[in-house]
C-alpha cells in the first residue's frame, strides 16, 4: 500500500516537473511541420520552361500578326497568290505563322519537349506547371505528333502555317481541291497527314507549273464562281 502511495507521488512530481516543456512545445509544433512541409518535397521535380534570352524571341512571342516581310521574295509572292486563289473562290484562309527567327524555333521546339516530359504526369506538385506549359503548347498551335525541328523552312523564310476552309462546290470536287491550288501559287504540303496546315515553297518546276497554268489556273476560278452564283440563285 505504502509503496503504491510511493509510486503514485513520484509519477505525479514527474508530470509536473515536465508539463512546462509540453504546454511550451505544443504551440510550436503545426508551425514546425508547415515549414518541414514547404521546403524541397513540394516543388516539382520537373524544371520549368528556360526563359526567352533572345531580344528578337522575346519581341516575336509578344507579335501577334504574323512575319511575312521576312520571307523570300518568291515565297511571299506564292503566299499572296495562294491566299487570293483561296479567297475568290469563296473560301476562308487564316494565316499562322510565316518567317520564325531560330531562336524563336528553338523555343517552340523547348515547348514541345517539355509538354511531352508533362503531358501524362500526375505528380500533384507539378500541376500548376503542367497547366502552364499546357497553354504555351496550344497557343502555339503545336502538334504531338510534329516535333519542331531545329532548323526549319519556316527560319529561311520558305514556308506558312495557314487554316484553309474550302468552300463546298461538290460539282467541281475534283478539279477544286486544297492541294490543287497549292501546287498552281506554286507550293506544297510536304506532309498532309502529320501537319497539315503547313505550306513551303515548292520545287522549280511546281514554281514554272504555276505560272504557265496560268489560264488553266483562271479558268478554275471562274468556273468556281459560276458554281457559287447557280448555289446562291
Amino acid at each position: 500500500m505504502f509503496r503504491d502511495r510511493l509510486f503514485y507521488t513520484v509519477f505525479f512530481c514527474l508530470f509536473l516537473s515536465i508539463w512546462p516543456a509540453i504546454g511550451a512545445g505544443t504551440p510550436e509544433t503545426p508551425a514546425a511541420a508547415t515549414a518541414a512541409l514547404s521546403g524541397p518535397a513540394l516543388e516539382c521535380p520537373v524544371a520549368p520552361l528556360p526563359p526567352i534570352a533572345d531580344p528578337d524571341a522575346a519581341a516575336f512571342e509578344t507579335s501577334a500578326a504574323p512575319d511575312t516581310a521576312n520571307l523570300q521574295p518568291a515565297m511571299a509572292r506564292a503566299l499572296e497568290k495562294f491566299e487570293h486563289l483561296i479567297l475568290s473562290i469563296g473560301g476562308k484562309f487564316e494565316l499562322k505563322s510565316a518567317y520564325r527567327p531560330p531562336a524563336y524555333q528553338a523555343h517552340l521546339q523547348q515547348v514541345w519537349y517539355k509538354w511531352m516530359e508533362l503531358r501524362n504526369n500526375r505528380d500533384a506538385r507539378c500541376q500548376a506547371l503542367r497547366a502552364e506549359v499546357g497553354d504555351e503548347f496550344s497557343r502555339h498551335d503545336l502538334l504531338e505528333r510534329q516535333k519542331p525541328v531545329t532548323s526549319s523552312d519556316h527560319t529561311r523564310g520558305l514556308a506558312f502555317d495557314a487554316t484553309v476552309v474550302m468552300p463546298l462546290v461538290t460539282r467541281l470536287k475534283r478539279r477544286l481541291s486544297l492541294d490543287r491550288l497549292a501546287t498552281l501559287a506554286g507550293i506544297m504540303r510536304p506532309d498532309i497527314r502529320r501537319d497539315p496546315v503547313h505550306f513551303k515553297l515548292g520545287t522549280v518546276a511546281a514554281a514554272r507549273g504555276g505560272r504557265v497554268g496560268r489560264a488553266r489556273r483562271g479558268a478554275i476560278v471562274a468556273e468556281a464562281r459560276a458554281a457559287r452564283r447557280g448555289r446562291r440563285a
